[in-house]
């Protein structure tokens, strides 16, 4: 089930409501390469300033940031 408004509004269909695991950024470590931003379905992740963030209530849980990440920068939490 998808959340929002009827229609949409979000950036990407695979918006959801709770997803059980969100992705973290670990400033000390990140390279800021970018390399994540294109593989987030719904642009959870976006540069604020000179560091990437990544949105808690846009994250999906999908994990398909982490494992591509050269500095092993992004991990998994709990939500």
């Amino acid at each position: 089930m998808l959340d929002g408004p009827p229609g949409g509004g979000y950036r990407s269909p695979m918006r959801r409501a709770h997803a059980a695991e969100v992705a973290v950024v670990d400033l000390a470590v990140c390279d800021r390469c970018g390399l994540c931003l294109p593989l987030c379905p719904p642009e959870a992740i976006h540069l604020e300033l000179s560091d990437l963030v990544v949105d808690r209530q846009a994250c999906t849980g999908c994990r398909k940031c982490v494992a591509p990440c050269p500095v092993g920068a992004l991990a998994m939490v709990d939500a």
